[in-house]
């Protein structure tokens, strides 16, 4: 199970906090991390996916100052095999706009 493979405190400690620098300090096997599922059933799409992730990232992050719009916490809701925030995460972006 996805989710509980993501709290294992032994993998990710204090795993209910948002830290994404856990993941510049380890690599995670495909049996560990599991976005993409995990091992042979892995999906195919999961190296693209990650790439085009890093380079939206790396766009928006590079022209844009991020705020959240609402500072009360996160109510998680699950869809399908995920977790999710319920209602999403209302965003202010600051900075360069596109023309």
């Amino acid at each position: 199970c996805v989710y509980l493979t993501h709290h294992r405190e032994d993998l990710y400690p204090e795993p209910k906090q948002f830290k994404p620098e856990r993941f510049l300090e380890r690599k995670y096997s495909s049996y560990e991390f599991l976005p993409f599922g995990g091992g042979s059933r892995r999906c195919i799409g999961d190296a693209f996916g990650m790439y085009e992730m890093k380079l939206v990232l790396a766009t928006i992050l590079s022209k844009y100052k991020l705020e959240l719009a609402e500072q009360k916490p996160v109510k998680p809701e699950r869809r399908g095999t995920n977790i999710t925030p319920a209602g999403g995460v209302k965003m202010i972006m600051k900075g360069e706009r596109l023309a």
